[in-house]
């Protein structure tokens, strides 16, 4: 993992989304769409219809990609995780 990555992969919710360029909202999750000098970065929090805690690190983390648009909506994302043997992201906050 790059030091990039591993930077978003640590954010908290809060910071991702005062960093946001974009965002994707569904039943299941939310989409925080970051852009820095690598590309655009896609960081996934899987609470359904709660908004995630302040603190709450991303669950899935996608990017560089050069297309804002190439993300999955969270329900996608969260199916292929499990389709591909990661762990199923349930409400957190229950």
């Amino acid at each position: 993992m790059s030091s990039t990555a591993r930077e978003y992969d640590e954010l908290s919710y809060q910071a991702a989304r005062s960093q946001a360029i974009g965002q994707r909202m569904d039943g299941f999750g939310e989409l925080l769409v970051l852009k820095d000098e690598h590309g655009y970065w896609g960081l996934y929090f899987f609470y359904w219809n709660q908004e995630p805690p302040s603190g709450a690190r991303p669950h899935w983390l996608e990017g560089p990609t050069q297309d804002s648009g190439a993300f999955r909506p969270p329900y996608e994302a969260k199916r292929w995780l499990e389709e591909n043997g990661y762990e199923s992201y349930q409400n957190d906050l229950d």
